[in-house]
């Protein structure tokens, strides 16, 4: 089995949807200098403005972290490695503890925040290394449903803070995917991983895949 990589995006969001200060005194629509790049002010709410350039890179060149290499593409999706008449019994992953990402949630505005945001390239190294996570779910998936797993594109959006650390996760997929526990991993494998800290908003990432 083989994947399409369909898009990838990602949006300066700490300030795209939170009140613009709790308690102020700002007249209804103002938001005086509280909206940072990349958004504008609604009604004294900052949201995100499209307008702007706000999915380039911030980075000073001698401040940008190193990229690294990527590893390659995956060439052998949901295919079971293992023996399937050894298996151990199938525990589920718990992913409870997981937020859901929800793009209406309000967000906190710290005015203390850089203008730094992760690049394209240095965020698709790590979606890679993130693939081989998903993979990982779908193969093991695979063995415990008799070598099968079904075709479909999953899409995942999901919340970065500027610790690098992921704090929510929405995934849509087929209903076929739901077996032997895929979506709980496939939210688990995004949210456990660890991209690069920086000094600026938090971001919202989409990013979507398709199975063949």
């Amino acid at each position: 089995m083989r994947a399409v990589w369909i898009g990838f995006c990602a949006l300066g969001m700490a300030t795209a949807v939170g009140a613009c200060r709790g308690g102020n005194t700002l007249a209804p629509g103002e938001c005086g200098t509280m909206c940072g790049k990349g958004t504008r002010c609604d009604n004294g709410t900052c949201v995100v403005d499209y307008g702007q350039d706000i999915c380039g890179n911030s980075y000073e060149e001698d401040d940008e972290p190193e990229i690294g290499d990527r590893k390659p593409p995956i060439d052998n999706w949901a295919e079971c490695t293992e023996d399937m008449a050894s298996l151990p019994e199938f525990v589920p992953m718990d992913d409870s503890n997981v937020p859901q990402y929800d793009p209406n949630a309000a967000r906190s505005i710290d005015m203390n925040a850089g203008d730094e945001q992760l690049n394209e390239e240095l965020i698709n190294n790590h979606m890679r290394e993130i693939e081989y996570a998903l993979n990982a779910c779908f193969s093991k998936a695979a063995c415990y449903n008799g070598g099968a797993f079904p075709t479909g594109e999953v899409s995942f959006t999901f919340r970065l803070e500027a610790s690098g650390d992921v704090s929510s996760v929405a995934l849509q997929a087929p209903e076929e995917f739901n077996i032997f526990g895929t979506i709980q991993c496939a939210r688990r494998a995004v949210a456990d991983h660890k991209f690069p800290s920086y000094d600026g908003a938090a971001m919202t990432i989409s990013y979507s895949v398709e199975l063949l």
